[in-house]
């Protein structure tokens, strides 16, 4: 089903978005399994109106409500990946100025009730920015790591353009609350103005940035849930590991630069015994080109699926020395996550080397043999 929201999602998206004559293009090459480790991030825009820019030309329609029996929790997670541009984003480099790549990449997580109601609602939102000058070489640093939002909070200085002094992180919490105790259809009903802002009192009090694509975001969410673990009482996690990859190059006379960042992202609950009961991982790959002059060469309007939607059009099945595609090896990882702690899965063995999970563990290996340094990071956080 999820599979299937997600793929009536991009034809309409893709037909939206030709309808108003821009090109979407869709753009993954698988890499090797192994991912390069994280160092420091960059200082974000300020700037009220940054709200997720991957967004629909039409609103989501809220599906029937997944079954939830009595107790336990459906999860849902969703995560979107969009070319930024735009006055605030990706930029061509000048003799003055270094250009930006910048993709954005939109992460949400709901937890759900036998009544069919939101027990719990993340947000998160990640800028993934690469820059580079204008002979086409890389100034951002390989490994270069890409904080969310939410953990950059303060420090994404939107407070002083806000009209209700409320920094970004605070704005969509209170969405969240605001979520919490409606039903996905609620959800997708909330007024909006002409400029997609709220009209609902209560609502406008905590957050005055354009609604739509964070609406979007949840009701999708909404949608995918399923019912795999997940019980009442448990606390909701939406994490992420973000990094600039070793994929990227500088442009050369013969070939474009890239400006590939690796996002991994996960929704996960943890009981109040610290045991990990359901948990849902994706990672999408962007990728920005930029030639010699320093000019991007990547359309506006681009967007980049996840490897798990790719399914086995992400190509790994072959380089695979168990023969199994991302997407299987990432499902067999979720079900071992389950009924484990989070220091369970910090101490799996893994190849220093590259990270991938090392023959000694034998019950993971059978299913898993790739690189889990991101996952196990996204699982990490929940320590933070």
């Amino acid at each position: 089903m999820k599979k299937l929201l997600a793929l009536v999602l991009a034809i309409v998206l893709c037909m939206g978005l030709a309808a108003c004559g821009t090109t979407v293009v869709v753009v993954e090459d698988p890499a090797a399994e192994s991912e390069a480790p994280a160092v420091e991030s960059e200082a974000p825009e300020a700037a009220e109106s940054t709200a997720p820019e991957a967004e629909t030309e039409e609103p989501v329609t809220a599906a029937e409500t997944v079954e939830v029996p009595e107790g336990e929790l459906a999860l849902g997670f969703y995560m979107v990946a969009a070319y930024a541009g735009g006055h605030s984003g990706s930029t061509n480099a000048t003799a003055d100025a270094d250009g930006l790549a910048q993709a954005n990449v939109d992460i949400y997580a709901v937890t759900i009730n036998s009544e069919g109601v939101i027990v719990d609602c993340k947000i998160d939102a990640i800028q993934c920015k690469t820059s580079f000058d204008a002979t086409g070489a890389l100034v951002s640093e390989i490994g270069a790591v890409n904080l969310s939002k939410m953990e950059l909070q303060d420090d994404y200085a939107m407070r002083a353009a806000s009209s209700i002094s409320a920094e970004w992180f605070e704005q969509v919490e209170a969405l969240e609350d605001y979520c919490i105790g409606k039903t996905p259809a609620e959800v997708a009903g909330i007024a909006l103005d002409d400029s997609g802002k709220a009209t609902d009192a209560d609502l406008i009090a905590g957050i005055t940035m354009p609604l739509p694509s964070f609406i979007d975001g949840v009701v999708q969410a909404c949608n995918n849930a399923r019912v795999s673990g997940a019980m009442e009482g448990d606390t909701l996690y939406l994490e992420s590991d973000s990094y600039l990859s070793d994929s990227s190059a500088a442009a050369t006379a013969d070939a474009d630069g890239l400006a590939q960042c690796d996002t991994t992202a996960g929704a996960y609950t943890i009981s109040a015994d610290g045991v990990i009961t359901d948990i849902e991982l994706d990672c999408v790959q962007t990728k920005i080109n930029f030639n010699a002059s320093g000019e991007l060469t990547t359309a506006e309007g681009t967007t980049w699926t996840t490897k798990t939607d790719l399914e086995y059009d992400y190509h790994m099945q072959g380089a695979s020395p168990i023969g199994k595609e991302w997407f299987e090896q990432t499902n067999f990882f979720e079900d071992y996550c389950k009924g484990k702690t989070v220091d369970e899965i910090a101490g799996i063995e893994v190849n220093p080397d590259n990270g991938h999970v090392a023959e000694s563990e034998v019950d993971l290996v059978a299913g898993t043999t790739m690189n889990i340094s991101s996952f196990v990071n996204v699982i990490n956080k929940s320590q933070a």
